[in-house]
């Protein structure tokens, strides 16, 4: 059988086209996955989407449904990367791998608009099986517009492994009633490898 060019180039295509999602991630993002020690499962139904940056929580992906009715945002933070300016006489400036309940406490009041935050953290057994973490903890919350003006409210997902990293999924969505199988989906989407 001869090989002529446009057979390969339609067999390079179909071989690109069949890759799974996490071939077709941004070099950026696989790097932080990597550093992170986090493995990524693009949910079904998923595409990529512009990441619009704000002070209240840089991100280094995005995802939104195709029909655009939910967006997940992902921010990786290594340990190895973390730095903690504090200054006590005492120095007992706090460790990078003990901040992260209140990094998550935190970050539900930048991302909220106040009121009610109903948050629970998942047992140590639960954040290993679910995440293989050794934390990992859940809010729900009216958005701040400031981090997005096309939805009004959201899900924080937090999960750490000590001495690898914290990682935050921001789940953007307007309808309560549709958001459970996604906020699933969402969470089986990382995990620590």
């Amino acid at each position: 059988m001869k090989i002529t060019r446009d057979f390969l180039s339609i067999w390079l295509w179909l071989y690109a086209v069949a890759l799974p999602a996490s071939a077709a991630l941004p070099a950026d993002f696989t790097k932080w996955l990597n550093e992170s020690g986090l493995a990524f499962q693009s949910p079904p139904g998923y595409v990529s989407t512009t990441i619009r940056n704000t002070p209240l929580l840089p991100y280094e992906y995005a995802l939104k449904k195709k029909d655009g009715s939910v967006e997940i945002r992902y921010a990786l933070r290594p340990i190895a990367r973390m730095s903690i300016d504090y200054q006590d006489p005492h120095n007992s400036a706090p460790e990078p791998n003990h901040v992260f309940t209140m990094m998550f406490t935190a970050l539900i009041g930048e991302l909220s608009r106040g009121g009610a935050s109903p948050h629970r953290e998942f047992s140590q057994e639960e954040a290993g099986q679910k995440f293989n973490a050794d934390w990992a903890a859940l809010s729900l919350f009216d958005l701040e517009p400031a981090y997005s003006s096309d939805y009004r409210q959201a899900f924080l997902l937090a999960i750490h492994k000590n001495n690898l990293s914290d990682a935050y999924l921001v789940v953007l969505f307007n309808d309560i009633e549709m958001i459970k199988p996604e906020l699933a989906r969402a969470m089986e989407s990382l995990q620590y490898r």
